[in-house]
């Protein structure tokens, strides 16, 4: 399955806090690899380098769960299943259909 995980990295109340939190996952993330059965397709940033996006692919989702309870000790993170367009389509042509079907008397 693949996961589209949103990252923004939290700010301190001081410019001293927001060094230490820095530093911190700095270090951490110098030390990170990925878990076994995570794939990384895409690991972003936005250019104030204060939030990004990491596209992955697992089988288990227990895998993604390892990976980004590493991190939420400095990062609020929300992580959204998504599957690509393509697949989502005829999808959304049976459930028009369904739903015109439906609503008719």
């Amino acid at each position: 399955m693949k996961y589209m995980i949103e990252y923004t990295i939290r700010h301190g109340l001081g410019h001293e806090q927001n060094f230490g939190t820095a530093e911190g996952l700095l270090t951490a993330f110098g030390k990170w690899k990925p878990e076994d059965g995570l794939t990384v397709h895409a690991f972003l940033s936005n250019l104030v380098g204060d939030k990004g996006y990491v596209f992955v692919e697992a089988n288990d989702p227990k895998v993604v769960v390892s990976f980004v309870s590493k991190f939420t000790f400095w990062n609020d993170v929300d992580v959204h299943p998504v599957v690509d367009v393509g697949d989502v389509i005829p999808v959304t042509s049976a459930s028009l259909a369904w739903a015109r079907s439906a609503s008719k008397a």
